[in-house]
């Protein structure tokens, strides 16, 4: 599939890093001649240097002949002229990346087919979706729903309280305890592995397991972790995420924002209903401690800063804090995160990316999500009738290295395959694959 990429910013970089891996021809499009060198110098893919609003820039990259545009710059207006010059040249899908509510609310006067866009992307509300998912399960570093929820992929990150470390995985609870879960993955330093039955649990491993809705509980119990209820959040930063996050929870739980400037404190404190706001430096740990978050359950950073969030992340656990959550959108950080000791990270690149691959990965592919600090992707795929693999015993089925059945959900049923199970017509099928192994994977199950 031939795809033009508008802004060679993070989002942009990150999407063109995952699809040439799958061997799309891809062009990208950037007016700042220094992320184009880079992404010519770090991807394979073509490069425009050039302003996307203009017509001569987006033929110049092909765009006539383009299947998909991708419009993910920093500069919502581009985006849509972007996405309204392809729709006048017969490109079937687009796509733009939009921050200012008034494009895509309900009350907007423009619709999507308005100006000609298929879908929608905001990085900040598939922020606050993701956030909310992690609050709503304490103990989990990553949680990733399938099936309106009935599917888990929940990452862990496993400490000395582990009572299963060094015991093999086909070793972990009793025979019926496996049948609802699975191991996916396993980050051990640096490396991400797909195991298998012999590999074991380490500290300090972050790990990724599929699992029922049902099962979660006795899934974080293997891993010594309690999954607790959080009643008292505080927030810090009251940009459009921290203030979204705090409209979102506000009617459910306690909340609390902090934020450092006095002018923005006021309009916040005038505009949510039922959250404390307050004026505070969020590094100075005598003031958030004076503020409360000594009684708080979880504390989530995200101002404009990653630094700043990073450190008052580490403060608040250095507090005891259940709970803590950080922005990050420096990509050199994030497989820090999890040694460092901070218990979740969200990514507005990652977020908005997953968001851009579900859309792109239509068809059989119902859904698809990415993680955080692992090149990894988990695909959902609705099996047809003509697919030669149905009727097959699984482990038959020669898939390519690098990837393996994680669930099949089958009418109301969930459940983890073994060998022996076979897919049926109908039957939703949830894959996990390394990068390496999608392309081989979508060509075997789409």
């Amino acid at each position: 599939m031939k795809i033009v990429i508008v802004g060679a910013g993070e989002v942009g970089f990150y999407l063109a890093k995952r699809l040439s891996q799958e061997k799309h021809d891809l062009v990208i499009i950037d007016v700042d001649p220094e992320k184009c060198a880079s992404a010519q110098e770090a991807l394979d893919v073509s490069v425009v240097e050039g302003n996307a609003s203009s017509q001569s820039v987006l033929r110049e990259a092909g765009l006539e002949s383009a299947d998909m545009l991708i419009a993910a710059s920093a500069i919502d207006e581009i985006n849509i002229l972007a996405c309204m010059v392809a729709s006048k040249m017969g490109v079937k899908r687009k796509i733009a990346r939009v921050r200012n509510p008034d494009y895509y609310t309900e009350s907007s006067l423009l619709r999507p087919e308005d100006v000609g866009v298929d879908l929608f992307i905001h990085p900040e509300e598939e922020v606050i979706e993701e956030i909310t998912r992690l609050l709503l399960r304490a103990s989990a570093s990553e949680v990733i729903e399938f099936e309106n929820g009935k599917i888990l992929v929940v990452g862990l990150k496993l400490d000395a309280e582990c009572p299963n470390l060094n015991k093999p995985l086909k070793e972990l609870g009793n025979e019926e305890q496996r049948k609802n879960f699975r191991v996916v993955a396993m980050l051990k330093g640096e490396k991400t592995i797909i195991p298998t039955g012999d590999d074991y649990f380490s500290k300090n491993d972050q790990v990724f397991v599929v699992t029922t809705r049902e099962s979660l509980s006795q899934v974080i119990s293997l891993t010594g972790k309690a999954d607790q209820k959080l009643d008292k959040i505080m927030i810090l930063g009251g940009g459009k995420i921290g203030r979204g996050l705090a409209e979102k929870l506000e009617e459910k739980i306690d909340v609390t924002l902090i934020e450092s400037n006095k002018g923005k404190s006021v309009r916040l404190a005038s505009q949510l209903r039922r959250t404390a706001v307050f004026q505070a430096d969020g590094t100075e740990i005598d003031t958030l401690a004076k503020e409360g978050l000594l009684h708080m359950d979880a504390f989530v950073a995200v101002t404009s800063d990653d630094e700043t969030n990073i450190i008052s992340c580490l403060l608040a656990k250095h507090l005891k804090i259940q709970k803590t959550i950080a922005l990050v959108n420096k990509p050199t950080y994030l497989p820090l995160m999890p040694v460092i000791g901070i218990d979740s990270t969200v990514n507005a690149r990652i977020s908005t990316a997953n968001a851009i691959l579900r859309f792109i990965r239509r068809g059989s592919i119902l859904s698809v999500a990415t993680f955080h600090g692992i090149e990894a992707e988990v695909i959902e795929f609705e099996m047809q009738k003509t697919n030669k693999i149905i009727g097959v015993p699984l482990k038959k089925l020669g898939l390519p290295e690098g990837a393996l059945i994680a669930a099949i959900v089958r009418g109301e049923e969930v459940f983890v395959p073994y060998g022996n199970s076979s897919i049926e017509y109908g039957d939703k099928v949830i894959v996990f694959a390394l990068p390496k192994a999608i392309s081989a994977v979508e060509k075997r199950f789409s």
